[in-house]
């Protein structure tokens, strides 16, 4: 049992990556040192992994998460059970369960595993209990379209989080977070908009600033807020629909019943979204894909897709992707490289070709942008600076809308992989 007193930490509980923090009263922020592949970092991918060989009956579910699942997954050669991107389905009610050898797991029970581990985890670096808890929160959750959707998805992440030893668990925007870490910068009063570009959505929270603060009570200071489903991910899910699904089979077609049809886009639309690979697993699936590879103009590029599911290979495919993705934001060309032994794929891409993909992505981002702005009453002149958080903070193409709003000038950066951490933290601590 957590004592009542324990500190309160800030944990950005992100749907590809994590972190927890906490602040001391002179504003001095430390993170857990998490371990990952024998390496402590402050960041945990956010992911579990199950052995289905391994787990004992009677015995409560067994599992690794954060960066030990990674190697978990790695040792076991692909075998076992990978689950990530919980946090994508935290406004789907219909979301089922899965079965783990004796045990079933739903959604709910997946995000207190993790937050579990992750607890128990900082715990033993931070060397103190930890009970109370202020988790980052998107201003619109991925997948939702409505305000109940919001409100369900924020009940269903702090119910978990209480599973997982949180007694005392708080929410607060991804974006007001950022803008406490931002505001320790400042030396006079600003009217900042706070951009936040996470894996599974992009928020806009335009609040007043200063270099005194406001402490804890930051409603009054929040000009406007807004957020869409449209982020990091999504250029992802771009780049490995037009760059390698077409080797995989995608546009190609099967003959079946003396009838040419299109090979069905479903299966590369879960494979480009982490948040759907689950998805692909299973007898059925399999079952389907088989039948088409028998059919198909092209067999061996089915049996590549099948391949990289059997052999859960979309994890390497993925940071391969992003490894792409990244230095397309340093170079205008750049070179997309995935092996695993049977499956060769070597090409490039030019920055002014991603850019097209994502195009709908961008205008997305800026459609949200400018609502987020007309509905707060304030124009891009009005607007002393813009701090950019998260990783697609980096893609040229995004940077340019703002620039184009607001003037490089006036656009600010840093910290950007750990500044909701940090700011959750000192939320946590005022």
């Amino acid at each position: 049992m957590t004592p009542a007193n324990s500190p309160r930490v800030g944990i950005d509980f992100g749907t590809s990556s994590s972190a927890l923090a906490i602040a001391d009263g002179d504003g001095h922020v430390r993170f857990a040192q998490l371990p990952t592949l024998g390496v402590l970092g402050p960041s945990w991918r956010t992911l579990l992994f199950f052995e289905p060989d391994e787990q004992p009956r009677g015995q409560p579910i067994q599992y690794t998460a954060g960066g030990e699942a990674i190697a978990a997954y790695l040792e076991c050669m692909g075998e076992g059970r990978l689950m990530q991107s919980f946090k994508t389905h935290l406004t789907t009610e219909s979301l089922g369960r899965t079965t783990i050898a004796q045990h079933t797991i739903g959604l709910d029970d997946m995000i207190a595993l993790y937050l579990l581990r992750l607890r128990q985890r900082a715990e033993e670096n931070l060397r103190m209990p930890i009970g109370a808890v202020t988790i980052g929160r998107p201003v619109r959750f991925a997948g939702g379209r409505t305000a109940s959707d919001d409100t369900l998805a924020a009940e269903r992440l702090l119910a978990a989080a209480r599973v997982a030893g949180f007694h005392d668990a708080r929410l607060e925007l991804e974006p007001v977070a950022a803008a406490h870490h931002y505001e320790r910068t400042l030396t006079r009063p600003e009217l900042a908009l706070v951009a936040d570009f996470g894996a599974g959505t992009t928020d806009f929270c335009l609040m007043r600033m200063g270099p005194t603060g406001h402490g804890s009570a930051r409603a009054r200071d929040i000009v406007g807020t807004g957020g869409v489903g449209a982020a990091g991910d999504d250029l992802d899910a771009a780049l490995i629909e037009n760059l390698v699904c077409p080797a995989l089979g995608k546009g190609s077609t099967y003959v079946e019943m003396g009838t040419e049809r299109p090979i069905p886009g479903s299966y590369y639309y879960k494979l480009a979204r982490w948040h759907h690979l689950p998805f692909l697993a299973g007898s059925r699936v399999r079952a389907e894909l088989e039948r088409l590879r028998r059919g198909a103009r092209h067999p061996d590029r089915i049996a590549a897709l099948m391949h990289i599911i059997d052999t859960n290979g979309a994890f390497h495919l993925h940071k391969a992707v992003e490894r792409t993705k990244v230095e397309l934001s340093r170079r205008p060309q750049a070179n997309f490289d995935f092996s695993d032994g049977e499956i060769e794929l070597h090409t490039s891409v030019s920055r002014r070709a991603f850019e097209g993909w994502i195009a709908p992505v961008t205008a997305a981002i800026a459609a949200c942008l400018d609502d987020t702005l007309a509905r707060s009453g304030v124009s891009a002149d009005e607007v002393d600076c813009v701090f950019m958080t998260g990783g697609t903070a980096f893609v040229p193409a995004v940077r340019a809308l703002f620039e184009a709003r607001f003037g490089a000038a006036k656009l600010r950066s840093g910290d950007e992989l750990m500044s909701i951490a940090s700011g959750l933290a000192l939320c946590a601590a005022a």
